[in-house]
């Protein structure tokens, strides 16, 4: 479930830099924005990893307006 936060890490550091952006400096801006894209990579690395081992796989994040047997969602899918 780790692959969410490939997603998660840029998308909490936007937030964190544009609500706090003018109460923050200019290097804790910076300090926020290079670890969330560093965490961000580590994840991805690890997802690569997985491809790498054991072929496509893809990760359903969230599932919205069931119909019937169907549902449409929204999720990731990694392959090489």
């Amino acid at each position: 479930m780790g692959e969410m936060f490939i997603l998660l890490y840029p998308l909490i550091a936007f937030l964190i830099i544009s609500a706090f952006g003018s109460k923050v400096k200019d290097f804790y801006s910076w300090l926020i924005t290079l670890l969330s894209a560093l965490f961000s990579s580590i994840f991805s690395a690890i997802a690569l990893w997985r491809v790498l081992k054991d072929g496509p796989y893809s990760v359903e994040l969230y599932s919205f307006l069931p119909l019937g047997e169907y549902s449409l969602s929204f999720g990731l899918y990694f392959d090489h």
